[in-house]
């Protein structure tokens, strides 16, 4: 019988990742999902390397203030993104890539020679 939560073996290490997204501690936040990564599969291992992807793009942008890796995990991240079930691990998928896809397209200028991205630029996960 599949398990009714694909998720409950990742509660802790989505939350831990979620709070620590949300505080802009973005490499702490992707290796918090990557140990959930590392034990999932389908739909919700894509889900977790979408957001792993996404963290690492801010990592980029804040941290390593690198427009063009922030460009590409950004992009990267969305697309594993945009192809699981919206509301998955209690998340408001569509509103977080709306919101991913909005400092993306500022990312771009940035790549471009516009301006950086600011910290408040990076979207907010909230609880899972």
């Amino acid at each position: 019988m599949a398990d009714p939560n694909p998720l409950a073996s990742t509660p802790g290490a989505l939350r831990r990742g979620a709070a620590l997204f949300d505080q802009g501690r973005f490499w702490e936040a992707h290796e918090a999902w990557e140990e959930a990564w590392l034990e999932e599969e389908g739909d919700v291992r894509l889900f977790l390397q979408g957001l792993i992807q996404v963290a690492a793009g801010y990592y980029k942008a804040f941290v390593q203030a690198q427009p063009v890796g922030c460009v590409k995990l950004l992009g990267t991240g969305l697309e594993k993104l945009r192809s699981v079930p919206n509301g998955i691990a209690g998340i408001a998928l569509g509103t977080f890539i709306a919101d991913v896809e909005r400092s993306l397209g500022l990312a771009r200028l940035w790549a471009a020679g516009g301006a950086a991205l600011t910290l408040s630029e990076a979207p907010k996960i909230g609880a899972a």
